[in-house]
Protein backbone atom coordinates (compact mmCIF):
# COMPACT_ATOMS: atom_id res chain seq x y z
CA UNK A 1 0.00 0.00 0.00
CA UNK A 2 1.12 3.19 -0.98
CA UNK A 3 0.89 6.33 1.47
CA UNK A 4 -1.85 8.57 0.29
CA UNK A 5 -0.48 11.39 -2.19
CA UNK A 6 -1.43 13.69 -4.41
CA UNK A 7 -1.61 12.57 -7.92
CA UNK A 8 -1.55 8.69 -7.02
CA UNK A 9 -5.07 6.63 -7.62
CA UNK A 10 -7.02 6.11 -4.80
CA UNK A 11 -9.56 3.67 -3.80
CA UNK A 12 -13.35 3.64 -5.69
CA UNK A 13 -15.03 6.51 -5.41
CA UNK A 14 -17.17 7.08 -3.37
CA UNK A 15 -20.36 8.78 -2.58
CA UNK A 16 -23.36 7.58 -1.93
CA UNK A 17 -26.13 5.96 -1.14
CA UNK A 18 -29.39 6.53 -2.30
CA UNK A 19 -32.39 5.93 -3.14
CA UNK A 20 -36.01 8.05 -3.99
CA UNK A 21 -38.47 5.57 -5.25
CA UNK A 22 -40.66 5.35 -7.80
CA UNK A 23 -42.84 7.14 -9.97
CA UNK A 24 -46.02 9.09 -8.13
CA UNK A 25 -45.42 7.33 -4.96
CA UNK A 26 -43.85 8.92 -1.56
CA UNK A 27 -40.35 7.45 -1.14
CA UNK A 28 -40.80 4.46 1.61
CA UNK A 29 -39.94 5.64 5.52
CA UNK A 30 -39.83 9.18 4.76
CA UNK A 31 -39.11 10.73 7.85
CA UNK A 32 -42.39 11.95 10.24
CA UNK A 33 -43.41 15.26 9.85
CA UNK A 34 -41.73 15.97 13.80
CA UNK A 35 -38.39 14.45 13.05
CA UNK A 36 -35.70 16.87 11.97
CA UNK A 37 -34.47 17.83 8.91
CA UNK A 38 -31.21 17.66 7.22
CA UNK A 39 -31.06 21.11 7.22
CA UNK A 40 -32.01 21.32 11.19
CA UNK A 41 -28.35 20.45 11.80
CA UNK A 42 -26.90 23.63 9.69
CA UNK A 43 -25.01 25.71 11.82
CA UNK A 44 -23.04 28.98 9.71
CA UNK A 45 -19.32 29.03 11.04
CA UNK A 46 -18.18 32.20 8.70
CA UNK A 47 -14.71 32.71 8.83
CA UNK A 48 -13.12 36.06 8.24
CA UNK A 49 -9.57 36.75 5.82
CA UNK A 50 -8.15 39.82 5.75
CA UNK A 51 -11.85 41.32 6.87
CA UNK A 52 -13.60 39.78 3.92
CA UNK A 53 -16.84 36.74 5.67
CA UNK A 54 -16.43 33.36 3.89
CA UNK A 55 -19.62 31.76 4.37
CA UNK A 56 -19.08 28.16 5.75
CA UNK A 57 -21.94 25.79 6.75
CA UNK A 58 -21.20 22.77 9.40
CA UNK A 59 -23.76 20.31 9.33
CA UNK A 60 -23.18 18.34 12.72
CA UNK A 61 -24.88 16.71 15.32
CA UNK A 62 -23.06 17.57 18.70
CA UNK A 63 -20.83 20.27 19.65
CA UNK A 64 -18.04 18.24 19.64
CA UNK A 65 -18.22 17.27 16.23
CA UNK A 66 -19.23 20.60 15.14
CA UNK A 67 -15.98 22.43 17.08
CA UNK A 68 -13.71 20.34 14.74
CA UNK A 69 -15.33 20.55 11.59
CA UNK A 70 -15.58 24.01 12.08
CA UNK A 71 -11.61 24.16 12.85
CA UNK A 72 -10.78 21.97 10.00
CA UNK A 73 -12.58 23.95 7.42
CA UNK A 74 -11.36 27.38 8.91
CA UNK A 75 -7.78 26.37 8.82
CA UNK A 76 -7.98 25.18 5.05
CA UNK A 77 -10.17 27.75 4.01
CA UNK A 78 -7.51 30.41 4.84
CA UNK A 79 -5.23 29.10 2.66
CA UNK A 80 -7.53 28.20 -0.07
CA UNK A 81 -8.49 32.34 0.32
CA UNK A 82 -4.46 32.85 -0.07
CA UNK A 83 -4.11 30.94 -3.06
CA UNK A 84 -7.36 32.30 -4.93
CA UNK A 85 -6.70 36.09 -3.49
CA UNK A 86 -10.69 35.45 -2.71
CA UNK A 87 -13.14 33.81 -1.39
CA UNK A 88 -13.70 30.55 -2.34
CA UNK A 89 -17.36 30.42 -2.40
CA UNK A 90 -19.97 29.38 0.45
CA UNK A 91 -19.23 25.93 1.71
CA UNK A 92 -21.21 22.69 2.98
CA UNK A 93 -18.86 20.12 5.63
CA UNK A 94 -20.38 17.34 6.45
CA UNK A 95 -19.24 15.14 9.30
CA UNK A 96 -20.10 12.19 9.49
CA UNK A 97 -21.51 9.95 12.96
CA UNK A 98 -19.71 6.59 14.09
CA UNK A 99 -21.49 4.12 12.77
CA UNK A 100 -22.77 5.44 10.00
CA UNK A 101 -21.41 4.17 6.19
CA UNK A 102 -18.97 6.31 4.43
CA UNK A 103 -20.51 7.96 1.54
CA UNK A 104 -18.01 5.18 -0.71
CA UNK A 105 -19.93 2.45 0.18
CA UNK A 106 -23.53 4.18 -0.01
CA UNK A 107 -21.80 5.51 -3.91
CA UNK A 108 -20.96 1.99 -5.00
CA UNK A 109 -24.28 0.35 -4.18
CA UNK A 110 -25.95 3.29 -6.40
CA UNK A 111 -23.49 2.32 -9.05
CA UNK A 112 -24.55 -1.33 -9.26
CA UNK A 113 -28.06 0.16 -9.59
CA UNK A 114 -27.68 2.83 -12.12
CA UNK A 115 -25.42 0.51 -14.11
CA UNK A 116 -27.72 -2.80 -14.22
CA UNK A 117 -29.83 -3.38 -17.39
CA UNK A 118 -32.75 -2.29 -15.63
CA UNK A 119 -31.87 1.46 -14.90
CA UNK A 120 -32.98 3.92 -17.22
CA UNK A 121 -30.78 5.79 -19.66
CA UNK A 122 -31.04 8.98 -17.75
CA UNK A 123 -29.53 7.47 -14.19
CA UNK A 124 -27.15 5.77 -16.25
CA UNK A 125 -25.97 9.19 -17.30
CA UNK A 126 -25.96 10.58 -13.74
CA UNK A 127 -23.70 7.51 -12.92
CA UNK A 128 -20.85 8.01 -15.50
CA UNK A 129 -21.58 11.80 -14.55
CA UNK A 130 -20.34 10.79 -10.93
CA UNK A 131 -17.75 8.42 -11.62
CA UNK A 132 -16.22 10.32 -13.26
CA UNK A 133 -15.74 12.79 -11.04
CA UNK A 134 -14.94 10.58 -8.31
CA UNK A 135 -12.05 9.50 -10.98
CA UNK A 136 -9.98 12.73 -10.21
CA UNK A 137 -10.57 11.77 -6.29
CA UNK A 138 -9.13 7.97 -6.42
CA UNK A 139 -6.26 9.60 -8.20
CA UNK A 140 -5.74 12.04 -4.75
CA UNK A 141 -5.46 8.45 -2.62
CA UNK A 142 -4.08 5.11 -3.33
CA UNK A 143 -5.58 2.04 -1.03
CA UNK A 144 -5.57 -0.52 -3.90
CA UNK A 145 -2.83 -3.19 -3.85
CA UNK A 146 0.47 -2.66 -5.95
CA UNK A 147 2.14 -5.79 -7.28
CA UNK A 148 3.61 -8.17 -4.56
CA UNK A 149 1.54 -6.45 -1.50
CA UNK A 150 -0.66 -9.43 -1.57
CA UNK A 151 0.66 -10.51 1.99
CA UNK A 152 -0.49 -7.44 3.45
CA UNK A 153 -2.28 -8.73 6.25
CA UNK A 154 -5.23 -6.16 6.46
CA UNK A 155 -7.80 -5.08 3.76
CA UNK A 156 -6.29 -1.76 3.05
CA UNK A 157 -9.85 -0.27 2.11
CA UNK A 158 -10.41 -0.17 5.61
CA UNK A 159 -8.40 3.22 5.80
CA UNK A 160 -10.84 4.59 3.74
CA UNK A 161 -13.26 5.08 6.62
CA UNK A 162 -10.51 7.67 7.67
CA UNK A 163 -10.31 10.13 4.89
CA UNK A 164 -12.95 12.79 3.70
CA UNK A 165 -14.47 12.91 -0.20
CA UNK A 166 -16.27 16.00 -2.05
CA UNK A 167 -19.71 15.51 -2.73
CA UNK A 168 -21.38 16.91 -5.85
CA UNK A 169 -24.40 18.42 -5.63
CA UNK A 170 -26.22 14.83 -7.22
CA UNK A 171 -23.99 13.06 -4.75
CA UNK A 172 -24.67 14.99 -1.84
CA UNK A 173 -28.51 14.33 -2.72
CA UNK A 174 -28.21 10.84 -2.61
CA UNK A 175 -26.31 11.53 0.89
CA UNK A 176 -29.21 13.43 2.08
CA UNK A 177 -31.79 10.70 0.80
CA UNK A 178 -29.48 7.75 2.28
CA UNK A 179 -29.29 10.04 5.76
CA UNK A 180 -33.61 10.38 5.38
CA UNK A 181 -33.77 6.43 6.05
CA UNK A 182 -30.74 6.51 8.69
CA UNK A 183 -28.67 4.33 6.31
CA UNK A 184 -31.13 1.44 6.94
CA UNK A 185 -29.18 -1.40 4.47
CA UNK A 186 -32.85 -2.50 3.33
CA UNK A 187 -34.03 0.68 3.31
CA UNK A 188 -31.44 1.82 0.51
CA UNK A 189 -31.67 -1.05 -1.50
CA UNK A 190 -35.73 -0.68 -1.10
CA UNK A 191 -34.94 3.35 -2.19
CA UNK A 192 -32.06 2.24 -4.78
CA UNK A 193 -35.06 -0.18 -6.89
CA UNK A 194 -36.83 2.69 -7.13
CA UNK A 195 -34.68 5.54 -7.59
CA UNK A 196 -35.42 8.26 -10.26
CA UNK A 197 -33.13 10.41 -11.58
CA UNK A 198 -35.23 13.18 -11.05
CA UNK A 199 -34.70 12.64 -7.47
CA UNK A 200 -31.18 13.44 -7.67
CA UNK A 201 -31.50 16.50 -9.13
CA UNK A 202 -33.40 18.24 -6.52
CA UNK A 203 -31.74 21.27 -5.45
CA UNK A 204 -31.41 21.07 -1.73
CA UNK A 205 -27.60 22.03 -1.88
CA UNK A 206 -27.88 24.64 -4.73
CA UNK A 207 -26.52 27.76 -2.69
CA UNK A 208 -23.16 26.21 -1.34
CA UNK A 209 -20.10 26.17 -4.22
CA UNK A 210 -18.46 23.00 -2.63
CA UNK A 211 -20.11 20.81 -0.21
CA UNK A 212 -17.32 17.85 1.66
CA UNK A 213 -17.99 15.17 3.69
CA UNK A 214 -15.96 14.43 6.56
CA UNK A 215 -15.47 11.48 8.79
CA UNK A 216 -16.27 11.41 12.03
CA UNK A 217 -13.22 12.49 14.68
CA UNK A 218 -12.61 8.94 15.84
CA UNK A 219 -12.60 6.98 12.79
CA UNK A 220 -8.67 7.24 12.65
CA UNK A 221 -8.42 5.90 15.87
CA UNK A 222 -10.81 3.34 15.46
CA UNK A 223 -9.34 2.21 11.84
CA UNK A 224 -5.51 2.18 13.59
CA UNK A 225 -6.70 0.21 16.49
CA UNK A 226 -7.81 -2.26 13.89
CA UNK A 227 -5.13 -2.43 11.07
CA UNK A 228 -1.84 -1.61 13.05
CA UNK A 229 -1.65 -4.49 15.15
CA UNK A 230 -2.80 -6.95 12.27
CA UNK A 231 0.53 -5.20 10.22
CA UNK A 232 2.87 -6.57 13.44
CA UNK A 233 1.05 -9.75 14.78
CA UNK A 234 0.41 -11.24 11.49
CA UNK A 235 4.50 -11.60 10.82
CA UNK A 236 6.56 -14.49 12.02
CA UNK A 237 7.60 -12.43 15.48
CA UNK A 238 9.04 -13.50 18.45
CA UNK A 239 7.86 -12.38 22.07
CA UNK A 240 10.71 -9.93 22.50
CA UNK A 241 10.01 -8.63 18.52
CA UNK A 242 6.42 -8.29 19.33
CA UNK A 243 6.51 -6.45 22.09
CA UNK A 244 8.69 -4.22 20.23
CA UNK A 245 6.24 -4.19 17.39
CA UNK A 246 3.83 -3.37 19.79
CA UNK A 247 5.81 -0.08 21.58
CA UNK A 248 6.00 1.16 17.83
CA UNK A 249 2.89 1.57 17.11
CA UNK A 250 2.10 3.68 20.44
CA UNK A 251 4.96 5.84 18.89
CA UNK A 252 4.62 5.84 15.54
CA UNK A 253 0.63 6.30 16.05
CA UNK A 254 0.72 10.34 16.41
CA UNK A 255 2.96 10.76 14.03
CA UNK A 256 0.34 8.60 11.70
CA UNK A 257 -2.56 10.49 13.12
CA UNK A 258 -0.33 13.83 12.40
CA UNK A 259 0.28 12.65 8.85
CA UNK A 260 -3.31 11.55 7.87
CA UNK A 261 -4.50 14.59 9.08
CA UNK A 262 -1.97 16.36 6.67
CA UNK A 263 -3.55 14.42 3.63
CA UNK A 264 -7.40 15.10 4.89
CA UNK A 265 -6.79 19.06 5.08
CA UNK A 266 -5.07 18.22 1.30
CA UNK A 267 -8.15 16.38 -0.26
CA UNK A 268 -10.47 19.97 1.39
CA UNK A 269 -8.10 22.57 -0.21
CA UNK A 270 -7.86 20.07 -3.11
CA UNK A 271 -11.94 20.15 -3.14
CA UNK A 272 -11.93 24.08 -2.72
CA UNK A 273 -9.82 24.62 -5.76
CA UNK A 274 -11.44 22.04 -8.03
CA UNK A 275 -14.62 23.88 -7.36
CA UNK A 276 -13.05 27.37 -8.37
CA UNK A 277 -11.27 25.99 -11.17
CA UNK A 278 -11.47 29.17 -13.63
CA UNK A 279 -9.02 30.71 -10.81
CA UNK A 280 -6.09 27.97 -12.07
CA UNK A 281 -5.92 24.75 -14.73
CA UNK A 282 -5.85 21.29 -13.59
CA UNK A 283 -2.26 21.16 -13.53
CA UNK A 284 -1.81 24.39 -11.21
CA UNK A 285 -4.05 22.35 -8.88
CA UNK A 286 -2.31 19.21 -8.89
CA UNK A 287 1.16 20.83 -8.03
CA UNK A 288 -0.76 23.24 -5.59
CA UNK A 289 -2.53 20.14 -3.92
CA UNK A 290 1.00 18.37 -3.53
CA UNK A 291 3.09 21.13 -1.73
CA UNK A 292 -0.05 21.67 0.45
CA UNK A 293 0.22 18.40 1.87
CA UNK A 294 3.74 18.07 1.83
CA UNK A 295 3.70 21.42 4.01
CA UNK A 296 1.50 19.44 6.44
CA UNK A 297 3.75 16.28 6.88
CA UNK A 298 5.34 15.70 10.28
CA UNK A 299 8.61 14.53 8.61
CA UNK A 300 9.91 12.97 11.60
CA UNK A 301 8.26 14.23 14.46
CA UNK A 302 4.79 15.76 15.27
CA UNK A 303 5.04 19.68 14.34
CA UNK A 304 4.17 22.02 17.00
CA UNK A 305 4.40 25.46 14.87
CA UNK A 306 1.90 27.34 12.57
CA UNK A 307 1.08 24.51 9.99
CA UNK A 308 -1.60 27.42 8.33
CA UNK A 309 1.35 29.43 8.05
CA UNK A 310 3.63 26.31 6.61
CA UNK A 311 0.98 25.60 4.13
CA UNK A 312 0.28 29.54 3.09
CA UNK A 313 4.59 29.56 2.22
CA UNK A 314 4.54 26.78 0.57
CA UNK A 315 1.15 27.90 -1.69
CA UNK A 316 3.49 31.07 -2.63
CA UNK A 317 6.79 29.07 -3.71
CA UNK A 318 4.53 27.04 -5.73
CA UNK A 319 2.58 30.05 -7.21
CA UNK A 320 5.55 31.38 -8.76
CA UNK A 321 6.48 28.22 -9.82
CA UNK A 322 3.34 27.70 -11.74
CA UNK A 323 3.53 30.93 -13.37
CA UNK A 324 7.60 30.58 -14.20
CA UNK A 325 5.59 27.51 -15.95
CA UNK A 326 2.96 28.96 -17.87
CA UNK A 327 6.17 30.88 -19.77
CA UNK A 328 6.89 26.83 -21.37
CA UNK A 329 3.97 24.86 -20.37
CA UNK A 330 4.36 21.04 -21.62
CA UNK A 331 3.41 20.79 -24.93
CA UNK A 332 3.39 17.30 -26.77
CA UNK A 333 4.51 17.33 -30.22
CA UNK A 334 2.91 15.18 -33.04
CA UNK A 335 5.79 12.71 -34.30
CA UNK A 336 6.85 13.57 -37.65
CA UNK A 337 6.09 11.06 -40.89
CA UNK A 338 9.65 11.57 -42.42
CA UNK A 339 13.22 12.00 -40.87
CA UNK A 340 16.82 11.85 -41.49
CA UNK A 341 17.84 8.80 -38.90
CA UNK A 342 21.44 10.08 -39.12
CA UNK A 343 21.21 12.86 -37.76
CA UNK A 344 19.37 12.25 -34.84
CA UNK A 345 22.19 8.82 -34.35
CA UNK A 346 24.66 11.44 -33.33
CA UNK A 347 22.91 11.86 -29.92
CA UNK A 348 23.49 8.42 -29.72
CA UNK A 349 25.34 8.03 -25.84
CA UNK A 350 25.09 8.04 -22.06
CA UNK A 351 23.76 11.15 -20.42
CA UNK A 352 23.35 11.79 -16.26
CA UNK A 353 23.00 13.54 -13.47
CA UNK A 354 23.67 13.92 -9.41
CA UNK A 355 20.96 12.04 -8.02
CA UNK A 356 19.50 10.04 -11.04
CA UNK A 357 20.20 7.19 -12.85
CA UNK A 358 22.33 7.14 -15.95
CA UNK A 359 20.39 7.03 -18.86
CA UNK A 360 21.53 5.71 -22.64
CA UNK A 361 19.80 7.08 -25.92
CA UNK A 362 20.56 4.23 -28.75
CA UNK A 363 19.16 3.40 -31.98
CA UNK A 364 18.10 0.14 -33.09
CA UNK A 365 16.52 -1.45 -36.55
CA UNK A 366 15.80 2.49 -37.52
CA UNK A 367 14.13 3.37 -33.98
CA UNK A 368 15.65 5.53 -31.36
CA UNK A 369 14.97 4.42 -27.83
CA UNK A 370 15.88 5.78 -24.26
CA UNK A 371 16.92 3.64 -21.33
CA UNK A 372 16.85 4.67 -17.59
CA UNK A 373 19.15 2.18 -15.58
CA UNK A 374 18.46 -1.83 -16.16
CA UNK A 375 14.73 -0.45 -17.12
CA UNK A 376 12.90 -1.65 -20.38
CA UNK A 377 13.78 0.71 -23.25
CA UNK A 378 11.29 3.11 -24.25
CA UNK A 379 10.75 4.00 -28.19
CA UNK A 380 10.83 7.39 -28.74
CA UNK A 381 9.65 9.12 -32.18
CA UNK A 382 11.36 12.15 -34.13
CA UNK A 383 8.68 15.18 -33.47
CA UNK A 384 11.60 18.22 -34.68
CA UNK A 385 15.01 18.92 -35.15
CA UNK A 386 16.65 17.50 -32.13
CA UNK A 387 13.40 16.48 -30.61
CA UNK A 388 11.82 13.15 -30.25
CA UNK A 389 8.27 12.24 -28.07
CA UNK A 390 8.02 8.65 -26.30
CA UNK A 391 5.57 6.15 -28.10
CA UNK A 392 3.28 6.35 -25.27
CA UNK A 393 3.02 10.08 -25.84
CA UNK A 394 4.03 11.44 -22.57
CA UNK A 395 7.66 12.27 -22.37
CA UNK A 396 9.70 14.54 -24.69
CA UNK A 397 13.16 14.58 -25.42
CA UNK A 398 14.93 17.71 -26.26
CA UNK A 399 19.14 17.61 -27.16
CA UNK A 400 20.76 21.09 -26.76
CA UNK A 401 24.47 21.14 -27.36
CA UNK A 402 26.75 20.87 -24.57
CA UNK A 403 29.87 22.17 -23.63
CA UNK A 404 32.13 20.43 -26.71
CA UNK A 405 31.05 20.22 -29.82
CA UNK A 406 31.46 16.48 -29.48
CA UNK A 407 29.08 16.80 -26.51
CA UNK A 408 25.05 17.76 -26.22
CA UNK A 409 22.75 17.52 -23.26
CA UNK A 410 19.20 16.53 -23.21
CA UNK A 411 16.55 18.11 -21.43
CA UNK A 412 14.01 15.40 -20.39
CA UNK A 413 10.00 16.72 -19.80
CA UNK A 414 6.87 15.07 -18.07
CA UNK A 415 4.36 17.15 -17.63
CA UNK A 416 5.94 19.70 -14.86
CA UNK A 417 8.49 17.68 -14.28
CA UNK A 418 11.72 18.62 -16.14
CA UNK A 419 15.37 18.59 -16.09
CA UNK A 420 18.73 18.38 -18.10
CA UNK A 421 20.97 15.57 -18.51
CA UNK A 422 24.83 15.77 -19.34
CA UNK A 423 26.52 13.74 -21.72
CA UNK A 424 28.31 11.43 -20.10
CA UNK A 425 32.13 10.56 -21.33
CA UNK A 426 32.15 6.41 -22.64
CA UNK A 427 34.80 5.36 -20.02
CA UNK A 428 32.34 6.38 -17.13
CA UNK A 429 30.45 4.11 -15.63
CA UNK A 430 27.27 3.98 -13.15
Amino acid sequence: MRLPTPNQPFVTPLLLACLLLSAGNELSAKPKDDAKQFSDYYELEPFQVTGEEIPITVFARNGGDRSYATRFAHKVVEVAYRTLERSPGSGLVIIGRSGEPHPITLFEKFMETAQSDNASPELKAIATELENGFGKWREKIHFEMDEGDDDIPFDVRKLVDAFPIPLPQMAAQLYLLAWERNFDPEQVDTLLAQLKATDLKQQDFEEFTWIFYLPPRNSLNKVLKEVLPLAFEAGDLGPVKRALARAAIAAFKPLIKDAVEGVRKGVLYWSVLTANEAAFNEGDIEALASVYIESQMPKGKVFGSDKTGRGIEAIERQKLKNAEYAKDPFVLPTPLESFDSASFATFEGRYGDEGHRNKTFFSENGSFFWQEGDDDPVEYLPAGESYLVSSQNDVTLRFMPGETPSFFKVELRKGRFRHTFARLPETEVD
